[in-house]
């Protein structure tokens, strides 16, 4: 290789990296948005939304978690998340264990009914979800939203751990067979380990959706003391003006657990949703 072309590398390498430098600050630029804005008054915002803050007073992060009930809205959203999350990980790992490993009669009828619910919008489930749920005396009590996001998160959650299941070679499935290894104790000991980038794109996106959870929890938890973190932002909208620095500084400590949930599974993450992409 001559000089010529180590230099034509060595500048392609610094516009890759420029590009990405690029990419990661457009990416990053609404949070730090958002957490600017936090510290901007009403009239701050109005006049320049893009202007820097003219201070940094903290106390607004003080004043919005006491009048949203922030700590009661946190401990809320986690408890929803984490259970909704568990669950979906739970039955739709062992519904795609049982599609993408075993045969049965119907597997693709089955499997293609249950996908189907990726097309059912939350408005049209709405009203009979309401209903059941009163009849079930569980409205404004958090397994109400917890078996919604439950019922909406398992078809995609299915398709993509079905889809990370198969990279694992079969071979290892008829092997343990032979050793006298049955399905379950296969499922829980070879093909869990091995779809890690699977079960983190899962976790990932279902808790991300389950945090930030609007129409469900609005209709189903209308009582204080179960309401969730993106309910409390109603405090400070009102009818003819809004309190912003309040409402960024609620937002701004709402994606706080999401970002340390994706620095933990940020590795599994690009590689689970690869796989699901690309096989069907």
């Amino acid at each position: 290789m001559n000089q010529t072309q180590v230099g034509k590398k060595g500048i392609g390498r610094w516009l890759l990296f420029l590009l990405l430098v690029l990419l990661l600050l457009i990416s990053f630029y609404p949070i730090l948005w958002m957490f600017l804005g936090s510290f901007k008054t009403n009239n701050e915002i109005y006049q320049n939304a893009l202007a820097f803050p003219t201070g940094f007073d903290f106390t607004v992060y003080r004043d919005a978690w006491i009048a949203a009930n922030f700590s009661q809205a946190l401990m809320n959203s986690l408890m929803i998340t984490v259970i909704s999350v568990v669950l979906i990980v739970l039955i739709s790992s062992l519904a795609a264990f049982a599609f993408a490993v075993m045969d049965f009669k119907g597997k693709n009828a089955l499997y293609l009914f249950i996908l189907a619910g990726q097309i059912i919008s939350a408005q049209i489930i709405l009203i009979p979800l309401f209903s059941m749920f009163k009849s079930m005396q569980v409205l404004n009590t958090q397994w109400s939203a917890v078996i919604a996001y439950t019922a909406v998160g398992i078809p995609l959650s299915m398709l993509l751990l079905r889809n990370s299941f198969q990279e694992v070679p079969r071979d290892i499935y008829e092997s343990t067979k032979i050793d006298g290894c049955n399905s379950f104790h296969y499922y829980l000991s070879f093909m869990l380990p091995l779809s890690k980038p699977g079960l983190a794109s899962v976790i990932i996106y279902q808790a991300l959706f389950a945090w930030n959870e609007y129409i469900f929890a609005l209709t189903f938890l209308s009582a204080n003391d179960v309401k969730t973190l993106p309910l409390t932002l109603t405090v400070f909208v009102g009818r003819y003006a809004s309190d912003w620095p309040k409402i960024f500084a609620i937002l701004s400590l709402s994606v706080i657990p999401i970002i340390i949930l994706y620095l933990f599974l940020q590795k599994y993450f690009i590689r689970g949703l690869t796989a699901g992409a690309v096989k069907g």
